[in-house]
């Protein structure tokens, strides 16, 4: 490369990584005190207010430029280039001279030509002041800027059928009783854009995203079934809910076989008896509710919904419930004292059918066998609000919140925004559950313990449930979807990579060389070259997805001024320049951050690029807030990529996300790539970085809308089998499974007909794929070790053994969970399985680097090596 070159491509990276989109030096600022001193006329106001363009993100709070201050823009127009059919996006930066300024207000005119076109102020926006909340609802901010400091009001103009012409209008700032006034010029010129202008990310455009609504309808997902009503009765996809006449459920059904590969006809009792809240008074006496009539408020093809008014002489409790397609259960129920009351407790009573409640994750209880009694007290330096208890094929979980609930960060930054204690459940700590067992039922006590109520006060004990498992498992998706997954950072070697090994669906992570900055994959740097890879993938048959979700955000993006001007509704409001995070930023933020934020942020990712045409960039993210608009801009850019890069969905590493979002993804996943795939990866929160967070438990609401589960960081896979089972293998909730760490164990996970991935860690599993292919597993029925009916047995608690059952031949998947040798006397029920034993052969087949070829008389007296096991073949031979 010529010299001249090399020097442009640096400047160029320069500019790029400096995330500046002007030419203004830092130095060119002055210190609040310095503009005082120069504009003594300005001095004078409680406020200043002047426009700039998106082309110049105003950084600091703290200094202004002294060419904001000296042109009157009250009189003289401030004029901007825009094109037709863009979503054009300025800046009104506000400047609090002495005092702090309460609730800005923003108002726009219309925009005019001197010829009558017009654009209506209602398709003028104000992001800081509120806009379209991630559920689709319109919600107005507070501005507040504290004295001395600067805030820009980003503004959005859609442009959307304007013609060309000079369009003239005014904005007004109102703060503390006073009011300025800013003239607007835009000469709206040039082809019309299209799109809106997001296929530009230059051009800010895509705030746009920041108030969309895609994917928010009342349709039911791909794969679901719609509520249907029969009086008190629910049906959903597998399972029935019976609603009592105080509204809380009667009766939960499941209708899933053992290993919810089908719906059968008969169903089966998930709770024992009725759901009970109850009001215990100080002397014990228990306060009798009678209920009003049900009243469904809501026949949606998604949803139901119904109330309930219970009442009594002492207080009411409200009891509202609405039961979504999908199994997710929201109940509010408020508590309203008509007098004064002293009580003993208040207590939700969930008693749950002892076959229903073999297993247990949650409250401090990683996921495997439920012990006889487990206790547990609320306390939010752990992420713990939710427990589920169930058998494989029906379950229940039941998360306790309250009017304050938001959902708290994740990972190793649980601990900057935890759950808040909810004022119902919580009582000062007083709160907590108990599981106990008796005779055919396991009881779930979820107290809250003595308090008093004053007449008028209330009380909201709200929470969910959501019944597993979701949906049948899918044989086509668990051994016919084949991941690609790392191999380097070198993008485009991994599609020959993937097709060598197998793979028909390659995950592009982030930190590559295409794809260097974290959850952006739409830089316009990238598009063309991500555009590139996904129709060679597709030319070879192979789908590609990306790494792509909520929690973390880079700072090479550039929106990224503009989402930290919205005061920690984007970007999570942590301690700035004092956070300390030991696995990344032990020492603090990196300098960038220092110098740039200063306040009011999280530091996260960081990785310095070291390939492509990125090389010398550095990878700076912070943590993003929960539930915000965010998700909206999320969900916008996946819409683009599904239509613009055709991608085959997302890896999600992690998420900040919530359902409703996930939901909105999974539609639009459906409607433009319909074998697109979702699959989720979490390290083990089980620590105290992450408060001792099952992951399934922590995510279980999103599962629904997944088509995989790779929970396998930090996974210890020489746990017991009762723990892969509710932890590792997807089973309980209708889904596949994969293993991770080190590589997993091929053995095991073959007992639960699950492997890890190509191109990651050890033990790649492209023979087994093989194996499966050779032996029709997609066409075969997975009849697990956790089955009443399993047709084999090993005769040894340290070896477990599941039976993959074809119509003339299947497989027995042996493994030995003990670091010796174990003899398993391996007997098979042969009329379960439909086996005539006198016709069967039985083999051991060569399977590279898991088997070698062994000839079999008999599978009575076996030695299944320590940490291994077999796939054994048994045909019948008529």
């Amino acid at each position: 490369m010529h010299v001249k070159m090399k020097n442009i491509v640096f400047w160029i990276l320069i500019l790029f990584v400096v995330n500046t989109y002007g030419q203004t030096s830092d130095s060119h600022y002055i210190s609040m005190a310095s503009a005082a001193g120069r504009f003594p006329a300005i001095a004078k106001q409680p406020f200043y207010i002047f426009p700039e363009t998106r082309e110049m993100p105003l950084k600091w709070n703290d200094s202004l430029l002294a060419s904001w201050l000296q042109k009157d823009h009250s009189k003289s127009g401030f004029g901007m280039q825009c094109q037709p059919g863009e979503y054009f996006v300025y800046q009104v930066g506000v400047w609090a001279v002495k005092s702090e300024l309460k609730d800005v207000k923003i108002r726009f005119s219309d925009m005019k030509t001197t010829d009558g076109k017009t654009i209506p102020s209602g398709q003028i926006t104000c992001f800081n002041t509120g806009g379209i909340n991630y559920l689709g609802k319109p919600f107005t901010k507070k501005v507040t800027v504290q004295p001395g400091k600067v805030q820009p009001l980003w503004i959005g103009v859609d442009l959307s059928g304007v013609s060309k012409g000079i369009y003239s209008g005014t904005v007004t700032v109102t703060a503390n009783n006073k009011s300025q006034t800013l003239r607007i010029q835009l000469n709206a010129d040039g082809s019309y854009v299209a799109d809106h202008g997001v296929n530009e990310g230059k051009r800010l455009s895509r705030m746009y995203w920041l108030n969309n609504t895609l994917g928010i309808n009342d349709s039911v997902t791909k794969g679901y079934q719609p509520v249907v009503r029969a009086g008190n009765v629910l049906q959903i996809l597998g399972r029935t809910i019976e609603i009592a006449p105080n509204g809380l459920p009667a009766d939960i059904k499941s209708y899933f076989t053992a290993s919810n590969q089908h719906i059968s006809q008969q169903g089966t009792s998930i709770l024992s008896n009725a759901f009970r809240f109850v009001i215990e008074k100080e002397d014990g006496a228990i306060v009798s509710l009678q209920p009003g009539g049900i009243e469904f408020t809501e026949e949606l093809p998604g949803a139901v919904a119904w109330k309930v008014k219970n009442t009594a002489a002492e207080c009411e409790l409200a009891c509202s419930g609405r039961l979504e397609f999908d199994g997710f259960v929201d109940y509010k129920l408020a508590l309203k004292a008509l007098k004064p009351l002293k009580l003993k407790d208040i207590r939700l009573e969930v008693p749950v059918n002892k076959t229903k409640a073999e297993y247990m994750m949650g409250l401090n209880h990683e996921g495997g066998f439920r012990p006889p009694s487990w206790q547990w007290k609320w306390d939010t330096t752990r992420n713990q609000d939710a427990l589920w208890l169930g058998a494989v094929n029906g379950g229940l979980r039941l998360k306790l919140k309250s009017n304050n609930y938001t959902l708290p960060l994740v990972n190793i930054y649980y601990a900057f925004g935890p759950l808040h204690l909810p004022p119902s459940w919580g009582n000062d700590n007083k709160g907590g559950v108990q599981v106990s067992e008796k005779d055919t039922s396991v009881l779930i006590n979820a107290y809250s313990g003595n308090r008093s109520m004053q007449a008028g006060n209330i009380l909201h004990y709200d929470f969910e449930l959501l019944v597993t498992p979701f949906k049948t498992i899918s044989n086509e998706l668990k051994y016919g979807d084949r991941y690609f997954h790392g191999g380097g950072t070198n993008t485009f070697s991994k599609i020959e990579k993937a097709k060598q090994s197998g793979a028909n669906i390659i995950n592009i992570h982030h930190a590559e060389d295409i794809y260097p900055f974290i959850n952006y994959p739409y830089l316009d740097e990238n598009v063309t070259e991500l555009k590139q890879l996904v129709e060679r993938a597709h030319a070879d048959s192979v789908r590609l997805k990306l790494y792509y979700t909520t929690r973390e955000l880079t700072k090479n993006i550039p929106e990224f001024q503009a989402f930290y001007s919205l005061n920690g509704e984007l970007l999570y409001p942590g301690p700035g320049n004092a956070s300390r995070t030991e696995a990344l930023h032990p020492k603090g933020p990196n300098e960038w951050l220092i110098k740039n934020l200063r306040e009011k942020y999280i530091p996260a990712w960081y990785n310095p690029v070291k390939e492509g045409k990125f090389r010398g960039a550095i990878d700076l993210s912070v943590i993003t807030t929960p539930s915000s608009r965010l998700n909206n801009f999320y969900i916008g850019g996946l819409d683009w990529m599904l239509k613009n890069l055709k991608i085959d969905g997302m890896y999600i590493d992690d998420a900040a996300l919530d359902r409703f979002t996930l939901r909105r993804g999974r539609k639009l996943i459906d409607r433009y790539r319909p074998n697109g795939r979702i699959d989720l990866h979490s390290w083990n929160h089980f620590n105290s970085w992450a408060g001792y967070a099952s992951c399934l438990n922590l995510y279980m609401d999103l599962l629904p809308y997944l088509d995989l589960v790779w929970i396998g960081e930090g996974r210890d896979y020489n746990r017991m089998p009762d723990h892969w089972l509710i932890e590792v293998s997807g089973i309980p909730f209708g889904l596949p499974g994969q293993m991770l760490e080190g590589g997993g164990n091929p053995w095991r996970g073959m007992v639960y007909g699950i492997t890890n991935r190509t191109g990651w860690g050890n033990n790649p599993p492209d023979e087994l794929w093989k194996f499966w292919d050779q032996f029709s597993f997609a066409e075969k029925e997975l009849v697990g070790y956790w089955e009443k009916n399993c047709p084999v047995t090993t005769g040894n608690k340290m070896v477990a053994a599941s039976v993959f059952k074809g119509k003339k031949e299947s497989i027995i998947a042996v493994a030995n969970w003990s670091k010796e040798d174990q003899p398993a006397s391996i007997a098979v029920d042969w009329d379960a399985l439909g086996y005539n034993a006198s016709t069967c052969s039985i083999s051991i087949p060569f399977i590279k680097n898991f088997q070698d070829e062994q000839p079999l008389q008999s599978l009575s007296a076996l030695s299944i090596p320590a940490g291994k096991g077999y796939m054994i073949v048994i045909a019948e031979n008529k």
